[in-house]
């Protein structure tokens, strides 16, 4: 079964200009965003944070900038480590990141944190690629 971003790669892998992730270690497109992962992406988007290297576009490309904006800074101020206690002895305490606290989303927050993630990650594949020697 195809998930999304099959899907999206099938229908405009053709167009110029456009890449899509290949996880070669799923053997599937697309990042599979698991707590790991999540945490490496939130961390990274600490640092780039920090180091004032993640700007909005002005003007931001959006039927509704300022919305968006100011959902992504909403989305962004509740997005945390959540914990929940095991019920009962024989379980773990578990703890995940998410913004989805008291009916609000988090889907802005992931999409950044998703393309600072997929262009860290393809800047490191194409570094090593063009480290290796070539036979």
């Amino acid at each position: 079964m195809l998930n999304t971003t099959e899907h999206h790669k099938r229908a405009l892998g053709m167009l110029p200009n456009v890449k899509f992730y290949v996880d070669e270690q799923h053997d599937r497109v697309g990042i599979l965003t698991t707590n790991e992962v999540k945490h490496a992406m939130c961390q990274l988007v600490v640092v780039m944070l920090e180091e004032r290297r993640i700007h909005i576009r002005k003007p931001l490309v959006s039927r509704d900038p300022r919305g968006v904006a100011m959902r992504l800074r909403e989305q962004m101020e509740i997005y945390s480590y959540q914990f929940k206690a095991a019920q009962n002895t024989f379980q773990k305490d578990a703890v995940a990141l998410s913004g989805k606290v008291g009916g609000m989303k988090d889907d802005i927050c992931i999409c950044l944190q998703l393309a600072c993630y997929f262009t860290q990650v393809e800047r490191q594949r194409e570094a090593a690629a063009f480290k290796k020697p070539r036979g």
